[in-house]
C-alpha cells in the first residue's frame, strides 16, 4: 500500500530549513510516496490593556507574528510545491492555524491520518517532537538540519528485546523490506537485553529476504544514545530506528535516557515510534 508522508512547515518563532524540504521531497521520492505539507500559521490573541499599551504596543507586536507567520507559511509552501514538481513527487497541501501555544497539540492530531511523520531536530520544535511522538500514535522521522539522501539502504535497529523497540522495528517496516542491509544494534552493560527475541527477530528478516545481523556494543561511561549513534555511523547506517518512551505529568515528559539523549542531540536521521 502507498505510504502516506506528512511534513509540518514550521513559521514562528523559527522556520522550517530548506534542508528539511529537500530531505523530505527525496525520501517521498525514494519510497515512491505521496507526500502532504502543512503550512502551520500561528495566531497571538490580543492580550493587551490600557496600562501595557503605555509601556509595549503588543497588539501591534501580535499582529507583526502572524504577518511573519503567514509570509513564511506562503514561501515555504511554494519551495516545497517547486521541489516536489521537480522530483515528481506527489504531493499535496494543508495548513493549520493555531494558537502559538497550541500548535504542538494541533499537529500531534493532524498527524493521526498519515503514515509517517518528517520533523527536524530543530531546538525550538522540542515540544513539538514530543507531542507527536507521545500522542499521535504515529511514527515520526527526525532529521539533523542537514542535508540527507533520499535512499535509507542501511538501517540499524536500537534493540533491547523491549516493547518499545518491537513497535519502532515493526512501524519501521517500509524501510526494512526496501534496505540492503539491517542490524540490530544492541548496548550490552546498560541494562539487561533480550538476545534470544533479537535473534529470532533477524532470522524472520533473513527468512524474508532482509540481509539482517546483530551488533552488539558497550557503553561503558558514555551516554547510550550517544553510544547509539556512534556504532550506527560506524556501520555506515542511513536510519536509526529507536523505541520512543516516556509519561506525562503536569504536560512535561519525562524520557528514557536513550530517547532524552537522542532528542537532544542526533547526528542521522532516527525513526521514532511509541
Amino acid at each position: 500500500m502507498k505510504q502516506h508522508l506528512f511534513l509540518p512547515l514550521l513559521t514562528y518563532p523559527d522556520m522550517t530549513s530548506e534542508f528539511m524540504i529537500a530531505n523530505a521531497v527525496a525520501l517521498a521520492h525514494h519510497m515512491q510516496a505521496t507526500l502532504t505539507v502543512c503550512a502551520v500559521e500561528i495566531t497571538i490573541p490580543d492580550v493587551s490593556n490600557a496600562l501595557s499599551s503605555l509601556i509595549i504596543d503588543a497588539a501591534k507586536m501580535a499582529r507583526d507574528a502572524e504577518a511573519l507567520s503567514r509570509k513564511r507559511a506562503s514561501v515555504l509552501t511554494q519551495k516545497a510545491l517547486d521541489q516536489a514538481k521537480a522530483a515528481s513527487v506527489d504531493v499535496r497541501l494543508r495548513e493549520i492555524k493555531a494558537g502559538e501555544p497550541f500548535v504542538a497539540e494541533a499537529l500531534a492530531e493532524a498527524s493521526r491520518a498519515y503514515d509517517l511523520v518528517l520533523l527536524e531536530s530543530a531546538g525550538v520544535s522540542r515540544p513539538i517532537v514530543e507531542a507527536v511522538l507521545f500522542a499521535s500514535g504515529r511514527p515520526l522521522i527526525l532529521y539533523p538540519a542537514a542535508p540527507f539522501g533520499g535512499r535509507l539502504d542501511h538501517v540499524a535497529i536500537a534493540w533491547d528485546g523491549s516493547r518499545a523497540a518491537a513497535r519502532a522495528a515493526h512501524d519501521a517496516s517500509p524501510f526494512l523490506e526496501r534496505a540492503s542491509k539491517v542490524c540490530l544494534l544492541s548496548v550490552i552493560d546498560e541494562k539487561p537485553v533480550k538476545f534470544d527475541t533479537g535473534d529470532h527477530l533477524v532470522e524472520n528478516l533473513l527468512k524474508s529476504g532482509v540481509m539482517a545481523e546483530t551488533v552488539r556494543a558497550h557503553a561503558g561511561s558514555e551516554p547510550v544514545g550517544e553510544v547509539l549513534q556512534t556504532k550506527a555511523f560506524e556501520w555506515r547506517a542511513d536510519l536509526l530506528v529507536m523505541g520512543g518512551f516516556g509519561h506525562s505529568r503536569l504536560r512535561e515528559f519525562v524520557l528514557g535516557g536513550a530517547t532524552e539523549a537522542v532528542l537532544t542531540n542526533i547526528t542521522l536521521p532516527i525513526l521514532l515510534s511509541h
